[in-house]
């Protein structure tokens, strides 16, 4: 859905730029190159008729100092009015499941927020770091 690219990077912005440092015009020049059907980096969304109301990526890189780690679940987001109805989840699901039938595994992820969500899916936190001044978790998931 490359019509969703100026939404996408406004929410990423709003979400994350105080992490990544990031303009809207860097962000969707990513989600440009994202824009594949079977292979890294590759978004998906979750729509309800012609709203997106959800994304995730598979990426090759997410972290910085982290590399040497790969790939990464990157970029989940659900808009708020839908969040705690298993949207995330569902795209966490189906991007863990995606990544699998293609033998990449494992996944890593890093969230500053609740890990709760990514544990019931099957994800273990792995290290506690900082990144941009803050506190974050990072996680695996291995294919079992």
């Amino acid at each position: 859905m490359p019509e969703a690219i100026p939404t996408l990077a406004e929410w990423f912005h709003a979400e994350w730029h105080a992490f990544d440092g990031r303009s809207r015009g860097e962000i969707e020049a990513q989600l440009r190159d994202n824009l594949h059907r079977d292979s890294l980096p590759i978004t998906f969304v979750v729509a309800e008729g012609t709203e997106v109301i959800g994304t995730v990526s598979l990426d090759l890189a997410d972290l910085p100092p982290y590399d040497h780690l790969s790939p990464w679940l990157a970029s989940l987001y659900v808009v708020p009015p839908r969040r705690r109805a298993g949207v995330g989840r569902l795209l966490v699901n189906h991007a863990a499941e995606f990544a699998r039938q293609r033998g990449l595994s494992p996944l890593y992820l890093w969230t500053p927020g609740s890990t709760r969500m990514y544990a019931e899916c099957g994800w273990e936190a792995i290290e506690s770091a900082t990144y941009a001044g803050r506190p974050i978790t990072i996680m695996r998931r291995t294919p079992g």
